[in-house]
């Protein structure tokens, strides 16, 4: 029971970040914000949750006029091969209000957000 009960602090304590975008219009690139409707958090890895490991994954990724994450990618991690696949698996099932500029819904590029994976003690 204590143990199940580490694990639901665990996964309340994972957090994401989404920040901006960006649109091209005319040419000219121009940021914008982008808002999640659905955004499931990442499960925490049992190997690190094994060795007590934390970390983050920062993902950039593109949203689609429908609200569709797009070729998700991995920037940067500090636990090479540990959070990688959760924090994908986990953008991947998000979704996007559709970002519409001038009556016209249109994609949204380099999207990124961060995922922590932090223990609690």
């Amino acid at each position: 029971m204590k143990r199940i009960l580490s694990l639901l602090i665990l996964c309340s304590l994972l957090e994401a970040k989404v920040e901006e975008g960006s649109i091209t219009v005319n040419g000219e690139m121009l940021e914008v914000k982008v808002s999640t409707t659905y955004s499931p958090q990442p499960s925490y890895p049992r190997s690190a949750l094994r060795q007590g490991i934390e970390g983050y994954v920062v993902v950039e990724f593109d949203v689609s006029p429908n609200g569709e994450v797009l070729d998700p990618f991995v920037v940067e991690t500090d636990q090479p091969g540990l959070f990688e696949r959760a924090a994908l698996r986990s953008v991947r099932r998000w979704a996007f209000e559709a970002y519409v500029h001038e009556g016209v819904p249109v994609t949204v590029s380099d999207v990124t957000t961060t995922f922590r994976f932090v223990l609690s003690d």
